[in-house]
């Protein structure tokens, strides 16, 4: 009998210790996990968020109206269940099982549910100002406020599992703004190493259609930026995520743009643009189109990029050896134009299974390959990969040469010798793509004078090395200009790799050609893409977006041949003045000039076309605050630039 009333005792113990009322500060603790899990345990708050329906996350967020004060616990806690019975904003009581799931604290298999109330107000959201300072554990099932501008650095998982990774500022190639090896590239190293913060559509099904966080035209583009907003934290496949409570985002900036961005008074505008190989034949290699289902799809992707860019000429990377693949594009723009005025250069190659050779699209109503001019660099190998033809303008006969190149890749490292990865940023192959680069210096130096002769030359194409790294500083060194860095600083880019924008796709000029330069633009319509719009992805469309993984490089040109265009503002030319500036500057230039504001490390802030001769600017307008900024004037053939320091 004793053994029974024992029993009897216990069991009416257990019951009521699995009543238990808890706050939810109380339940979820301040470790990684709850002291309470496997127990039941009766607690209420007010539901903040909720996402049920088929292939979400089935459940609610509810959160403790009050909080407990303590910055180590969270107030708030997902509560999983399908019934679809609560709305936000109503006051609840239940009973439920504490569990773990995949790193976060939940409450499972609710009973007893009561609407205590509706409409209350929602508990005071936390605020994070920094997303790098901030134990997002302690915010685990809470509702928080984001205010920092968020930018997309990476949209790679959008597609499969509705997922974007967020940063406080888009992440630079570290060696595309810093020394490999140095300790400014260490530091960016570091930085872009912080946890990142990752945005979820809150869904468990993969291949969600339509993608719940991608705007009206299916995408949501890398540099795109959202701010001021409101999201539950959560934790799942062991990290952070933030779950919007409001859909469609707000974001904003960075959208697609149907043409390149340009400027000045030109009369030549080239192109270097890496078609991501480019076929016409031996499909299913692991190059390039499978079939030729997938050959058309990427065929109309391109020549609408071709259209778009409108260039003079096309330098055009990763296509197929031999004519064909020239042939074929030349003939799909000549289509569009209604005539034939796009040729190309014959470089005499046959198709040998080369998928990586570079070539040349020209108008020739506009330009004329110069003589016999065509020069084939091949050693070091990679072959058919560097090539330099002078091109004449028609219209003033004055000439150009264009160095076209697409440098030994990073990928298939050796373990050991010069090319293997020494560790400083670079990659393998630095020691040959260094070589190359040298290579192409070298013969530019000897043919200028004799079969180029002209000083005037532009070297583009994918270098496979960002700005920094040591083939673009052996051009540096040599004299010649980086046209990106000099009108864009280290805002430019052509490439997104794992969230990091850099470019590899360079502009790089002689002194005498890159006092006529006007504009350099990276046309951003791959790189910022996801790759779900290429024309093996499931996502196919028949634009000219995400045609490849390089954005094509446009670069516009005054090319007159004159020696007394500088780089720097005359009396004669152009005036912008005064230096020290309280509320206002003026610049004095040609009629419809155009007119840029950068600030010192590059970033471009303002930029307008001007009709008259003379334009007053008010610094307040613009929204510069005092500090010092680079004023650059394109008009008549003249650019002109000077800083200006805001008072």
């Amino acid at each position: 009998m004793k053994n029974l009333y024992l029993f009897i005792f216990l069991f009416f113990v257990g019951n009521i210790t699995a009543q238990t009322a808890l706050t939810i500060p109380v339940i979820q603790g301040s470790g990684s996990s709850s002291a309470y899990s496997g127990s039941s345990i009766r607690t209420s708050g007010i539901v903040t968020a909720k996402y049920i329906g088929s292939g979400m996350i089935n459940g609610f967020f509810m959160q403790d109206p009050t909080g407990d004060a303590n910055p180590n616990t969270s107030d708030g806690i997902f509560v999983s269940t399908s019934t679809d019975n609560v709305s936000v904003g109503d006051k609840i009581q239940l009973t439920a099982t504490v569990n773990e799931y995949s790193g976060r604290t939940q409450l499972t298999n609710p009973t007893n549910m009561t609407i205590v109330s509706r409409n209350n107000p929602l508990p005071v959201v936390k605020i994070i100002y920094d997303i790098y300072n901030y134990n997002l554990e302690e915010y685990e099932g809470m509702l928080v406020e984001f205010n920092q501008t968020l930018w997309v650095n990476n949209n790679s998982r959008l597609e499969a599992y509705g997922e974007l990774e967020l940063g406080v500022k888009r992440k630079p190639s570290p060696t595309n703004v810093a020394f490999p090896a140095s300790s400014a590239y260490q530091a960016l190293v570091s930085e872009n190493s912080l946890q990142p913060l990752y945005m979820d559509d809150a869904r468990t099904s993969n291949y969600v259609s339509p993608i719940v966080l991608a705007d009206a035209n299916g995408t949501r583009r890398t540099g795109e930026r959202v701010t001021n907003f409101q999201a539950i934290v959560d934790y799942t496949s062991g990290k952070f995520v933030i779950y919007p409570v409001q859909f469609p985002v707000p974001f904003y900036g960075n959208p697609r743009k149907a043409a390149p961005d340009e400027a000045g008074n030109y009369n030549l505008k080239v192109c270097a643009f890496n078609l991501e190989y480019y076929l016409t034949q031996s499909f299913g290699t692991g190059y390039g189109p499978n079939d030729q289902v997938e050959a058309n799809k990427q065929h109309t992707k391109i020549v609408e990029a071709l259209k778009a860019i409108d260039a003079d000429i096309y330098g055009l990377i990763e296509i197929e050896q031999g004519q064909a693949a020239l042939a074929k594009l030349a003939n799909a723009l000549n289509n569009i134009a209604g005539g034939s005025k796009y040729n190309y250069v014959n470089d005499g190659g046959t198709a040998s299974g080369s998928y990586t050779k570079v070539g040349y699209l020209y108008r020739s109503d506009r330009v004329s390959p110069y003589n016999n001019s065509l020069v084939n660099i091949n050693s070091p190998s990679p072959a058919n990969r560097k090539k330099i033809q002078a091109f004449q303008l028609n219209e003033n006969n004055e000439r150009f040469s264009f160095s076209l190149n697409h440098l030994k890749a990073k990928s298939g490292c050796p373990s050991s010798g010069e090319d293997a990865d020494q560790g400083d940023g670079q990659s393998c192959f630095n020691a040959t793509r260094t070589a190359e680069a040298n290579a192409v210096i070298s013969a530019i130096n000897t043919n200028k004078a004799s079969k180029f002769k002209d000083e005037d030359v532009l070297v583009m194409g994918d270098m496979n090395a960002y700005a920094f790294e040591d083939p673009i500083q052996a051009f540096v060194k040599a004299g010649y200009k980086d046209m990106h860095r000099e009108l864009h600083g280290d805002s430019a880019y052509s490439y997104v790799y794992r969230g990091e924008a850099g470019y590899l796709d360079h502009a790089l000029a002689t002194p005498s050609l890159a006092k006529q330069i006007t504009f350099v633009s990276a046309f951003h319509i791959n790189a910022d893409e996801p790759a779900m719009f290429e024309y093996s992805g499931s996502n196919y469309q028949g634009n000219m977006y995400r045609c490849s993984d390089h954005d094509p490089v446009v670069v516009g040109i005054a090319l007159s041949g004159s020696s007394d265009i500088d780089t720097v503002p005359s009396g004669k030319n152009v005036k912008i003045y005064p230096t020290l500036v309280t509320n206002t500057f003026t610049v004095k230039g040609a009629e419809n000039f155009y007119i840029q504001i950068f600030s010192v490390n590059g970033v471009k802030i303002y930029e307008n076309q001007v009709a008259s001769s003379v334009a007053e600017y008010d610094v307040r307008t613009l929204g510069l605050s005092a500090g010092a900024y680079v004023v650059r004037v394109l008009g008549n053939g003249t650019i002109g630039r000077q800083m200006i320091i805001v008072l």
